[in-house]
């Protein structure tokens, strides 16, 4: 215990409102790599404790690198309970972007499309039924990523998905779209050539279709009786244990993200919580994990 206050603290530690130059001193000091009997007291100290929070690698609220985040979430009519998308990774230019659709109802057919040119600048890439449930397992989906932008499309396309992305995905990628595909959700409806609206600042994502389109379709769906809300000529091999995530209840919508709306509606902020399918129960805060 310092024996010192909370503002009394601040006032002598905080590297911007110190006076004390022997804490200065000690912020200062550097990686020598020397063996001593006092902590920080090699000789070795950089030049500055990088204040300008102008400039600098900590910067004020005035000056933020991005005043919006790295993270927006999306909402609707084929997103009706959000999707995800690394603003950090989006070039300004397609932060607004409409396009037709290029649907696939694998991560495999995506690659093989991109790769063999089928799909070209303006389009926009839509990947379903890679979900917990239409996957099942919800694999990454970076290599379509990746192939887009070494195809040279990274800022002329855009790539819908109920599948997920990790820290690695850059360019217009939007995932965990929910409901997914397998649970009903109306990205199981699009169709190729559809349109789509992408709206990154007003948080918006829109199949331009009407709702009785919207609904006409849907019934087409459910009319598939034992196929409905599933992938149509997808070979897949599928192990006993995802087979089994099949049965279990919607994860994605209830453990991928929580939206708090207490604090205002498409404040793109977002709660990450923790997953236990095993022993159920969901919880907030710290690192999302989930098990099968």
């Amino acid at each position: 215990m310092l024996g010192l206050t909370l503002p009394q603290s601040l006032e002598q530690y905080d590297v911007m409102l110190t006076k004390d130059d022997a804490v200065k001193n000690m912020y200062r000091a550097g990686p020598a790599g020397i063996r001593t009997t006092q902590a920080f007291s090699q000789d070795c100290r950089w030049d500055t404790l990088d204040d300008d929070r102008a400039e600098g690698c900590i910067r004020s609220l005035e000056h933020a690198y991005s005043k919006d985040g790295g993270l927006a979430v999306l909402y609707g009519n084929f997103a009706e309970n959000g999707c995800i998308v690394k603003t950090a990774g989006v070039d300004d230019s397609i932060l607004k972007f409409t396009g037709p659709a290029k649907v696939y109802e694998s991560q495999d057919d995506a690659v093989e499309a991109i790769l063999g040119g089928k799909v070209v600048a303006g389009d926009v890439v839509v990947i379903r039924y890679e979900g917990p449930k239409g996957g099942p397992g919800m694999q990454e989906m970076l290599y379509p990523t990746t192939f887009l932008k070494s195809m040279g499309l990274g800022k002329a396309c855009a790539l819908i998905t109920d599948g997920r992305f990790s820290g690695g995905t850059s360019g217009l990628s939007i995932g965990h779209v929910s409901p997914e595909a397998a649970s009903g959700g109306n990205i199981a409806i699009i169709e190729d050539g559809d349109l789509i609206e992408i709206d990154i600042p007003n948080r918006g994502i829109q199949l331009k279709l009407s709702d009785q389109e919207i609904a006409a379709r849907r019934e087409a769906q459910d009319a598939r009786g034992d196929k409905a809300w599933t992938p149509k000529d997808r070979q897949r091999e599928v192990s006993f244990a995802l087979r089994a995530t099949r049965a279990l209840p919607p994860v994605q919508t209830k453990a991928r993200y929580a939206i708090n709306r207490n604090l205002g509606a498409n404040d793109g902020r977002v709660t990450t919580l923790i997953c236990r399918p095993r022993g159920g129960g969901i919880s907030e805060g710290g690192t999302a994990r989930a098990g099968l």
